[in-house]
């Protein structure tokens, strides 16, 4: 089937902001790419383009409504054209193959490309090519990944705000979370969030959903969110009556010279504080007040 390609193209600006910008938009891929040279896809830990000027490309499905990409995108851009073509579809299993192997993250956890053999021992999640299904080589989507991995999850509920696809969600359960609560408020996400749980046998173990169909008196145990920061301010007052006391949390798409604003705005609730940094962004992890206190 043909998709619908976009294509921009950012300044000094960080290109990463617009990339998450664009998977929240429902983008099945995204890459970067200087003129006239091969793209690079998703950068790995510490690895960023060297380009003054980046050229930025995601994939989405044909039918996706190009005048909300626009209007979404375009505070983003810095005034730079936003250009759309139809592709046709190619072999993206072959070009999946290609880029990806497996990756390890943590002790226990691994991220294994469908058809590519997978360890014989650890937490498996299983990556279906052509869909938007992060790799976790993103740094804020590694960092969560390595998170989760530290976590004792047994006979734990975990909540996946921004849930993407689903990569937290199904991790979190790979590594024995009883049940993952998968959040979003994109249809396309959570439509993805489903056919990728299914793909790994555990969609049994989550539940899917918009925010406002979360159960008003649930709580879960343990939260990872992978949302920006100007996202997570907003939500702090919501997320806080969805967990228990001394649940931890991991917060991911803050650059580093925003962490400060996103811990100040939790700080009436919960104990925040730098956990890691991989280039600039930067992992937020500590717990919600009430435990032991």
């Amino acid at each position: 089937m043909p998709w619908l390609q976009l294509e921009t193209e950012v300044g000094q600006q960080q290109p990463e902001v617009l990339e998450l910008a664009l998977e929240a938009a429902g983008a099945v891929a995204v890459w970067f790419s200087d003129a006239g040279d091969e793209p690079i896809l998703e950068p790995g830990p510490g690895e960023t383009p060297p380009w003054s000027s980046t050229i930025v490309t995601a994939l989405f499905p044909a039918d996706t409504a190009t005048e909300l990409l626009i209007s979404s995108l375009t505070p983003l851009v810095e005034g730079s054209r936003i250009n759309f073509h139809t592709v046709e579809d190619r072999d993206w299993q072959a070009d999946w193959n290609d880029t990806l192997q497996p990756s390890q993250f943590g002790s226990r956890l691994w991220i294994v490309p469908e058809g590519q053999a997978a360890p014989e021992t650890g937490a498996i999640v299983s990556l279906s090519p052509g869909m938007a299904f992060g790799t976790g080589e993103h740094p804020t989507t590694a960092m969560c990944l390595e998170w989760l991995d530290e976590q004792s999850l047994h006979n734990k509920t975990v909540l996946d705000y921004g849930c993407g696809s689903g990569l937290l969600a199904i991790a979190a359960v790979a590594l024995g979370a009883t049940l993952a609560q998968a959040v979003d408020i994109d249809p396309q996400a959570l439509t993805a969030t489903r056919s990728n749980a299914e793909r790994n046998n555990c969609l049994e173990k989550l539940n899917v959903c918009f925010p406002e169909e979360i159960g008003a008196a649930q709580q879960y145990d343990v939260l990872v969110a992978n949302i920006l920061s100007g996202t997570l301010i907003k939500l702090g007052p919501l997320i806080q009556d969805l967990l228990h006391p001394g649940a931890p949390i991991a917060l991911a798409g803050v650059l580093a010279d925003q962490s400060a604003g996103v811990i100040t705005a939790w700080a009436d609730w919960a104990d925040l504080r730098v956990g890691k940094q991989i280039d600039s962004w930067v992992l937020l992890t500590g717990q919600k007040h009430g435990l032991h206190e």
